[in-house]
Parts: structure tokens; sequence; C-alpha cells
């Protein structure tokens, strides 16, 4: 009986142990991390409409490309009489790649522009350190920049993180 509590005990001392100089020559933790930058850019983009299927389509293309940048891009629409906002707010409705929300989306009516229809776009850019590739049978220079990276850029846009 002694012989197999002392046997037990030599076991769980030699995992133990194992346990212990495993995670100490952990390499993930030896880097420092990466480097990045998060600005917002503000874009205004003016209409003058002489055709309305044109600066229907012209509008369209300016939220797919803005969407493409920046899934929570804000916009603000200013327009000089109702059937300029109507155009709009047709563009923003049938661009169905796009969820819209109506928050993000703001209307003023301004009398005095020269352009019928003006957007401003606000979109947040990420720009992140540009790690260096892994070389065979080199030491890694930045051993977790690629890992931090990634990290950074899931959770710079609120609508990327699970659970929101």
């Amino acid at each position: 009986m002694m012989q197999v509590n002392l046997k037990l005990l030599v076991l769980a001392f030699v995992l133990l142990l194992t346990g212990i100089t495993g995670c100490t020559t952990e390499r993930y933790f030896d880097g420092n991390g990466a480097e990045a930058l998060v600005y917002q850019e503000v874009h205004r983009v003016d209409y003058v409409i002489k055709n309305r299927s044109e600066s229907l389509q012209k509008i369209k293309h300016l939220i797919a490309l803005s969407e493409s940048f920046d899934r929570e891009a804000a916009y603000v629409v200013s327009y000089k009489s109702t059937a300029d906002r109507q155009l709009a707010e047709k563009a923003f409705k049938q661009v169905s790649t796009l969820a819209v929300t109506p928050p993000r989306v703001q209307y003023r009516e301004e009398q005095n522009m020269i352009a019928n229809v003006r957007i401003s776009v606000a979109i947040r850019q990420l720009k992140t350190q540009i790690c260096q590739p892994a070389q065979l049978q080199q030491e890694i220079a930045q051993p977790d920049c690629f890992v931090e990276t990634m990290r950074l850029k899931q959770v710079a846009y609120k609508s990327r993180l699970v659970g929101e």
C-alpha cells in the first residue's frame, strides 16, 4: 500500500515538473505584440443631378465602396429638395448587400448648396504593423505579431465582436 502511494506521489511530481518546464519553454509569450492605428476619415461627395438614373447609380456605387472599407460607416446626406432626398433614400434602400440602419444615415435639408445632394461619409481605417514572415531554420523575430495584428483587426470594429 505504501509502495503504491509512493509511486503515485513520484508520478504526480514528475507530471508537475514536466508541466512547469513545458510552460517555461512556451514561445508565444516572448513577443512584444503589434502596433496599430485606428483613425477616422471623412469624405464629402457633391452630386449635381442632371440625369436621375445616372446619379442614382453613382450614389449606390459610393455607398458600396464605403461599405467595402468600413461596415460601420456613418453617412450625412444634405439635400436641396424633397425629390433629392427621395433619390438618396432610394439609393440606400437599393444597395442590398449592406444593412444601413437608420442611425447610420442622417438627412439634412440645406437650401443654399450648389449641389443637389452632398454625402459625407465617415469611415474608420485601421493601419497595423506589417509582420515579417517566418523563415526556415531562423529565429522568429516577431513571434506573436500576426496573432496580435489579427486580434486588433477583430476588435477594431464593434460589429465584428461576438455577442454584440
